[in-house]
C-alpha cells in the first residue's frame, strides 16, 4: 500500500473533526448565549479554549500537512491546478480568521466571565460575535468540501 491513501485518510479525518467540532461548538454556543446564567457562558468560554488548542488545532495543522504532502507525492496533482490554489486560499484566509478574529474575541470572552461582576450582555455580544465568525469559517470550508470534491479547472 502506498502513502497516498493514508494521506488522504488523515486528510478527510481532519476535516471531519474540523468541520464537526466546530458546528458542535456553534450550536453549543447558540444555546449558551440563551442562558440567563452567566456562569454558562464562562464555562463556554473554557471549554472553547480547551477544544480549539486539543482538537480543533490539532485537526487544522493535520488537514494544511496532508493537503501539501498529497500534492507532493501525487502525479497528477500541481501547486498550480486552479482547486488546489483554492484549496490553499480558502484553508489561508479560514486559518486567519480563526487566528487573528475569533481567538480574540475567545480572549475577551474569558476576560468578560473571569469576573466576579460577569456582564452578561456583553459576554452575549462577544459570543455572539464568536458564533457569526464561526459561522464564516464553516462557510468557507464547506466551500473548501465542495472544491475538493468537484476540483474545478482540473
Amino acid at each position: 500500500m502506498t502513502l497516498e491513501p493514508w494521506l488522504l485518510f488523515l486528510h478527510i479525518l481532519g476535516a471531519i473533526i474540523w468541520i464537526g467540532g466546530g458546528i458542535m461548538l456553534s450550536l453549543i454556543a447558540a444555546r449558551t448565549r440563551q442562558s440567563e446564567d452567566p456562569h454558562h457562558i464562562a464555562e463556554f468560554a473554557k471549554i472553547l479554549s480547551y477544544v480549539g488548542l486539543r482538537v480543533l488545532a490539532p485537526a487544522v495543522v493535520t488537514v494544511l500537512l496532508t493537503g501539501i504532502f498529497m500534492v507532493l507525492v501525487s502525479a497528477g496533482w500541481e501547486f498550480t491546478q486552479l482547486w488546489i490554489l483554492l484549496a490553499l486560499g480558502i484553508f489561508i484566509v479560514a486559518f486567519l480568521l480563526g487566528a487573528v478574529y475569533l481567538s480574540r474575541v475567545a480572549l475577551e470572552l474569558q476576560r468578560l466571565t473571569t469576573n466576579t461582576d460577569v456582564n452578561l450582555q456583553a459576554a452575549r455580544e462577544a459570543l455572539g460575535r464568536w458564533i457569526v465568525g464561526y459561522q464564516v469559517v464553516l462557510l468557507l470550508l464547506l466551500f473548501a468540501v465542495w472544491d475538493m470534491v468537484f476540483k474545478p479547472g482540473l
